[in-house]
């Protein structure tokens, strides 16, 4: 039961590491653009193409990292009234199935769109990268969330206490202490 913890604490720093590397290739073409645009006046147009596929992979591996810590917008009055109670607990492993489920369809038409635009070999606009690799974005952040919610599931049938890895900003605050030590050594 430690290997569920482990693989998805793994799972949680490549998506946090990734979250963080695709918002800071963001935030320095956006600067990189804005600076063009007001001082060199230079045609950069490959700033702009990079900064949003940098957002569209950050926003669905953070929709991920949302459906964890249940920070997602969700509607709990029900939830909440039933929270603890045998019928809670069925209701929440209900909501757990629906969304494990819809999690895979779109795992299924990430790769089927990938597979089609791999056959079609079309390009980006302005960088000329493969348009492949920008609908992976949804391979990707739906497969970690895929395996994410399973385990998630499967330690929620085996009453194993995840909360040490549902809590996105404890994960967080320990990447900054590891740096801090290692800074102070």
């Amino acid at each position: 039961m430690k290997a569920i913890k482990k693989i998805l604490l793994y799972v949680t720093k490549a998506e946090l590491i990734l979250s963080a590397l695709t918002f800071a290739i963001m935030v320095v073409c956006y600067f990189l653009s804005v600076v063009n645009r007001n001082f060199i006046k230079a045609s950069m147009p490959w700033t702009e193409e990079l900064a949003l596929y940098c957002m569209v992979y950050m926003a669905l591996i953070g929709m991920e990292v949302g459906l964890r810590d249940g920070t997602q917008v969700c509607v709990t009055a029900l939830t909440d009234k039933l929270k603890g109670s045998f019928l809670g607990k069925v209701l929440d492993f209900i909501a757990s199935l629906i969304l494990i489920a819809f999690i895979y369809e779109m795992c299924n038409y990430g790769v089927s769109l990938v597979a089609r635009q791999m056959k079609s070999a079309q390009t980006t606009p302005v960088m000329k990268i493969p348009m492949y690799l920008m609908y992976a974005s949804l391979v990707i952040a739906f497969g970690i969330s895929l395996v994410s919610q399973v385990l998630i599931l499967i330690g929620k049938i085996f009453k194993i206490p995840m909360e040490d890895i549902t809590r996105i900003d404890d994960i967080i605050d320990g990447f900054i202490r590891k740096d801090n030590k290692k800074e102070a050594a």
